[in-house]
């Protein structure tokens, strides 16, 4: 059987556009700016709407008529299991993701598919485990007080600073993961131009892919229009900038071939471990290019939506602020300049609850999207070739059944895992399978170290009145506006 379909309005645009219109896709399409403003991007108002449409449904799996496209959302175990498990088969990756992607870079890491995905992967994972990262939590530190020094001061109270994530975030996520990783600092914090030219053509094709993923319609792209006009340039410079930043990589490389004192394999960046596989045939020159673009367009835009999410809810609960604020002092008497290595971080329990809670509330990857293949029945429900499927994991990590006593799973308590695990077949905050995020260990490193040195150093407030409004981009994040932190020195 079909699963059940909630109703659709008679609007025109509903008649038109099936549950793609009741979710106010024309506005968005006439004012991206203002819609997205006013009610947020297209993904985050179907999760708005999701618990309505399981109330109205009465069941844990529905299908909405998406412009014709059928989209099944689930986030029924039984269902969701089979779909990633024994009946992958079934199944691949989100055909409409992969166009959005793919309109970028056909080889960037998230559009391959079988035998070239397995075989990037491999290669890109053994890279990316051969990075140290015991300098991160020092490189965090120094990275968020150079954040700091650029923040504006409270109006009246001038010690306290005033961040708004969107324009400090991205940056410090973006320097990070290309110091720990690449070896290069592009300190894009302290706005030096060429780094922000990077970033800026990242964040723009970003921002595409993530509004085109909730309407992927390729026409759309294509028309002649200023916006599109836009990202396709950032597209093009960022891809050009690429190239002549693996070459420029490559004669530093050979110049220290020539020399006795060349840095061991040890010392190798992320970039120097996929330089050495291409040359060694392992990758083909365009495989190289597509997951250094991989790394510009995905490695550190969700992160820093993530930290912002972290320290709304921290600063939303002065309690759990001030026992992590404890128990990290009991673990690091000498402040937080003391916290050396991930591993000492690691000992901390309460900072693990709290980033569990995080992903478990707020996850990184709020849907794992599939494209069904083959026509199939699972747990009573038909879901046709050409179908999408998308396991909501945010829903699902909230649900009762996947979180054995917990009554209270829409709340933000980190206390709750001293009595229960992290469930990770309903909690998927970096995808699954195969297909798993290959920079989790960064972005879980990152976000433990950026949360202990800013709860060490500063009390972490929102502003008195202001609404905990959220939206989605490539992750769910705070909305433009509604993340102000307040950081008043220690």
């Amino acid at each position: 059987m079909k699963p059940p379909m909630p109703r659709v309005s008679r609007s025109m645009s509903a008649r038109l556009l099936g549950h793609l219109g009741d979710l106010g896709v024309v506005d968005l399409l006439l004012d991206p700016t203002g819609a997205k403003a006013r009610d947020g991007a297209m993904s985050y108002r179907m999760l708005q709407r999701t618990p309505g449409w399981y109330a109205e449904t009465a069941s844990k799996t529905f299908r909405l008529d998406m412009a014709g496209k059928t989209v099944i959302f689930t986030k029924d175990p039984a269902v969701y299991k089979a779909v990633l498990g024994s009946q992958k088969h079934h199944f691949t990756t989100s055909d409409g993701f992969r166009k959005v992607i793919e309109y970028f870079d056909e080889n960037v890491l998230f559009a391959l598919k079988d035998k070239q995905w397995a075989h990037v992967r491999k290669v890109t994972t053994r890279a990316m485990a051969m990075q140290d990262l015991d300098g991160l939590p020092q490189s965090v530190g120094e990275t968020i007080e150079k954040c700091i020094r650029r923040c504006p001061r409270h109006t009246t109270h001038h010690g306290i600073v005033v961040m708004e994530p969107e324009d400090v975030l991205p940056q410090a996520t973006f320097d990070l993961f290309h110091k720990i990783m690449f070896k290069w600092d592009p300190d894009t914090v302290s706005n030096d131009a060429d780094g922000m030219v990077l970033l800026r053509d990242a964040m723009t094709c970003a921002s595409a892919m993530a509004a085109r993923s909730g309407v992927p319609l390729e026409w759309l792209w294509r028309l002649p229009l200023a916006a599109n006009r836009k990202v396709d340039a950032a597209r093009d410079a960022l891809r050009v900038n690429t190239i002549a930043f693996i070459e420029k990589r490559l004669a530093v490389l050979a110049r220290q071939a020539d020399d006795e004192g060349a840095s061991s394999v040890h010392d190798a960046s992320l970039l120097d471990c996929m330089l050495v596989a291409a040359m060694d045939g392992k990758l083909t020159q365009a495989e190289l290019v597509g997951q250094v673009l991989s790394f510009f367009f995905g490695a550190f835009e969700t992160t820093s939506y993530s930290i912002a999410l972290m320290l709304n809810h921290v600063a939303a609960h002065p309690d759990v602020q001030d026992r992590l604020r404890a128990d990290l002092h009991a673990a690091f008497p000498d402040g937080k300049a003391s916290v050396t290595s991930l591993a000492a971080l690691e000992q901390v329990e309460y900072l693990n609850w709290v980033f569990d809670e995080t992903m478990r509330l707020v996850p990184h990857v709020f849907v794992v999207p599939r494209s069904c293949v083959t026509s199939c029945t699972i747990h009573g429900v038909t879901i046709d070739a050409g179908d999408e499927v998308l396991v909501d994991t945010l829903h699902a990590s909230q649900d009762e059944a996947n979180y054995a006593g917990q009554t209270d799973l829409d709340q933000f308590r980190p206390e709750r895992f001293g009595n229960v695990r992290l469930n990770k077949t309903a909690t998927m905050p970096f995808g699954v399978g195969s297909r798993m995020c290959p920079g989790r260990k960064i972005a879980t490193g990152e976000l433990k170290a950026f949360l202990a040195y800013a709860v060490m150093g500063w009390k972490l407030t929102r502003p008195a009145g202001l609404p905990f409004l959220m939206d989605t981009s490539l992750g769910l994040g705070m909305r433009k506006g509604y993340g102000t932190l307040l950081w008043e020195p220690l």
